[in-house]
């Protein structure tokens, strides 16, 4: 009951209860209608995306071009429309369809292109004031000036794309090549799925076609487009400008320009990596100015069918309050042409310190031997006992040369 009582205030959103409106709604079933966005419901309750809207064609709907609770026609795709932007508006079944054929709500389509711009697509209603002119500039002005539409604080306009979303001059949208699909964000965030395209006079020059075949799939996630003017001219993603980005490959090459090689120093005597700007194949590109990998529950594996490369101007450090386990059939420190051999600490100063305990036994020996006439042998046994004296003390001192911390195999 408490489930049925709570979905109950949402029972009529969009829904047209009058008959004679629901007459007219009839007449509209399935026919699509241009109307502008008025105002947005986006406050993340139930009644998220429903929208108010004034129609654009001839037709009044109840004697007025102003509808309301009219819903988004998607349920799991958010594209919601900004104000003064036009959506395509149309009559449906709604919930009720089932127990009434009649029951019909009005539902939008997303905003349709009006400036051909990824960013924003606003109109003025016509005959109304869009006063002051900082307001009311169409696309191209926009770009010609480098000074968006901006509400002025104490305006009396209604000619404005939200309540607090700025518009932006230098947002260019992404050239589609034939048979691309691509998503373009209206902050210049995209995503492409695209392909390799032949070199063509006639069309705009990209980062990944040198290499492969014409067809080859090429996924790319852009967040934060570089720009260029004028900004309605379409641009390619450069994953060099670009803030950051994914590139998902399969046979293409791509121009990137790493921040390190170092030349591959530690590969001496081994095959090193295809430079990074010369491979070509399939691959997985994470190009950005931070790269964060934070594995909270569980492990962070890393496999390679050849090497695992880490490579930095600065340092390439190692923290953990565990240990550090490097195993392999080779160890190399310093460079890969390495020979000397590591010593085991402990194998060595329990070596050492035999040897010194033997000496210091063998000079005590020797110093407590008499001469011929049954004398002490003196300078000679002092300096045997201060000999082994010190054997002794350094025999103590050796286990302080040992790691507390690094430990060999």
């Amino acid at each position: 009951m408490a489930l049925k009582s709570g979905l109950a205030s949402y029972k009529n959103l969009g829904k047209i209860s009058n008959s004679s409106l629901s007459d007219s709604a009839r007449n509209l079933a399935g026919k699509l209608i241009s109307a502008k966005i008025v105002s947005i419901n986006q406050s993340g309750g139930g009644s998220n995306g429903i929208a108010q809207v004034q129609l654009l064609d001839e037709f009044e709907f109840n004697g007025s071009k102003i509808v309301s609770n009219v819903l988004p026609l998607y349920p799991n795709i958010k594209n919601y429309p900004l104000i003064n932007e036009v959506v395509l508006v149309l009559a449906l079944a709604n919930k009720e369809y089932q127990n009434n054929f009649n029951s019909l709500t009005f539902y939008y389509l997303s905003p349709i292109n009006l400036w051909n711009s990824p960013q924003v697509n606003p109109i003025p209603s016509p005959n109304t004031s869009t006063k002051p002119s900082t307001q009311n500039k169409g696309y191209l002005e926009i770009e010609a000036t480098n000074t968006p539409n901006q509400p002025s604080a104490g305006s009396n306009t209604n000619f404005k794309v939200g309540n607090y979303f700025v518009e932006k001059s230098n947002i260019n949208p992404l050239y589609s090549y034939e048979g691309d699909f691509i998503i373009d964000g209206r902050f210049g965030n995209s995503i492409r799925f695209g392909n390799t395209v032949p070199i063509r006079v006639d069309s705009l020059p990209n980062n990944w076609s040198k290499a492969g075949n014409v067809g080859d799939p090429i996924t790319i996630i852009t967040n934060g487009l570089h720009n260029q003017s004028p900004s309605y001219d379409s641009i390619t993603e450069n994953i060099n400008l670009d803030k950051s980005s994914a590139y998902f490959t399969s046979t293409q090459q791509i121009p990137i320009e790493v921040a390190s090689t170092n030349d591959y120093l530690s590969y001496d005597n081994l095959t090193p990596p295809t430079l990074p700007n010369q491979y070509a194949g399939e691959q997985v590109i994470l190009n950005s100015g931070r790269l964060l990998f934070n594995s909270s529950k569980d492990h962070i594996l890393l496999s390679s069918a050849k090497s695992i490369n880490l490579n930095a101007i600065e340092s390439i450090n190692f923290d953990t309050t565990g240990p550090i386990v490097l195993e392999g059939a080779e160890v190399y420190l310093g460079s890969s042409a390495a020979f000397e051999s590591a010593v085991l600490g402990d194998t060595l100063i329990d070596l050492l310190q035999g040897i010194t305990s033997n000496l210091a036994t063998s000079l005590n020996t020797a110093a407590a031997q008499l001469g011929n006439n049954g004398v002490p042998l003196e300078p000679l046994g002092s300096a045997f006992r201060a000999a082994a004296n010190s054997l002794n003390t350094y025999g103590n001192q050796l286990d302080q040369a040992k790691s507390n911390i690094v430990k060999l195999q």
